[in-house]
């Protein structure tokens, strides 16, 4: 596989989520090993869903998997590689409408890509303790959401729950594997967030916010949707606009060896879009993606769930 279809074929746009194997009802997988076509693939057909139906779900997992990564106490981009194998794997794969149904379980999935992404992004964590995170973050009950939050939460090793979700994470982190080509490799927009937060000396409230609206973006596949330093400074340009802040009012030197466009005059300093490398059409189509894709459709459905369950993780708002 060359660099360029390396790069490309986690790309996908808006159009493409009504086609995933959760909406169609169809997938392949590669034919047993044992059979004479070995190398072939053999179609599958699953329970359909709406692609909104597929979004909540989708959410419902991140979140997962946002809690998972606090009680194991990973960085972030632990948590972004987690995430985005997780929207990569439900573009191959469908989701279980119910649990007698065909498909994968959100829920499921999530913790192994937890586990998987702990060994990707070199922050290991023992299988015990993934077990012990995802079955602390949902357990709903008020001492349980205690003891995630204090992180005394330890399950019983010799207990059917803990062996069933031990076997489990083992069994879809092999699934992971081979849906994602073995591509483990994750762009961290984040990371380039930080750098060109720095680069410009943004003030901090204004960075962290940003940092918050990225993290957000990664609970709807839209995160799929641009390269990372696209989202990065889509996050950058709604933090913006959230506090009332002209982003031309930021902008760097201009380091002496640096190439220069066509169209330049001269300046001796780069603006924030050349800090992120991207045009002013690409960070709108971002912002106005994390805005339509993720608040006007997850922030809805998380205040009707937080009113109706015991108390959860902050709040995925942009305004605070």
């Amino acid at each position: 596989m060359t660099a360029d279809v390396a790069a490309t074929q986690w790309l996908f746009s808006r159009d493409d989520m009504q086609y995933t194997p959760s909406v169609t009802g169809t997938y392949e997988l590669p034919a047993p090993a044992d059979t004479e076509s070995s190398s072939a693939m053999v179609k599958h057909t699953a329970q359909t869903m709406t692609s909104e139906q597929e979004r909540v779900l989708r959410g419902k997992g991140v979140h997962l998997i946002y809690k998972m990564g606090e009680f194991l106490q990973v960085g972030q981009h632990v948590m972004v590689a987690a995430a985005t194998f997780f929207h990569r794997f439900f573009m191959r794969r469908p989701l279980q409408v119910n649990r007698a149904g065909s498909g994968w379980s959100h829920y499921e999935v999530a913790a192994a890509c937890v586990f998987l992404a702990c060994k990707a992004e070199e922050s290991l964590r023992k299988l015990s303790s993934v077990v012990d995170a995802v079955m602390a973050s949902l357990d709903k009950s008020p001492e349980g959401q205690m003891r995630w939050a204090d992180r005394s939460f330890r399950a019983n090793h010799g207990s059917h729950e803990f062996a069933k979700w031990r076997d489990c994470i083992i069994l879809h982190e092999e699934a992971l594997l081979t849906t994602l080509c073995f591509d483990l490799v994750v762009p961290q927009p984040h990371e380039l967030l930080v750098r060109a937060a720095r680069t410009l000396e943004v003030e901090t409230p204004l960075a962290r916010l940003a940092w918050t609206i990225l993290n957000d973006a990664f609970r709807d596949p839209t995160c799929l949707f641009f390269d990372a330093p696209v989202l990065a400074s889509g996050a950058f340009l709604k933090a913006c606009t959230e506090r009332n802040v002209d982003p031309a009012m930021y902008y760097a030197a201009r380091p002496s060896d640096a190439p220069r466009r066509p169209d330049d005059e001269g300046d001796d300093y780069f603006d924030w879009l050349d800090v992120f490398d991207v045009d002013l059409d690409e960070a709108r189509d971002a912002m106005q993606a994390i805005e339509k894709d993720v608040y006007d459709f997850h922030l809805p459905l998380q205040r009707v769930s937080s009113s109706r369950s015991a108390p959860q993780p902050p709040p995925t708002t942009a305004s605070s």
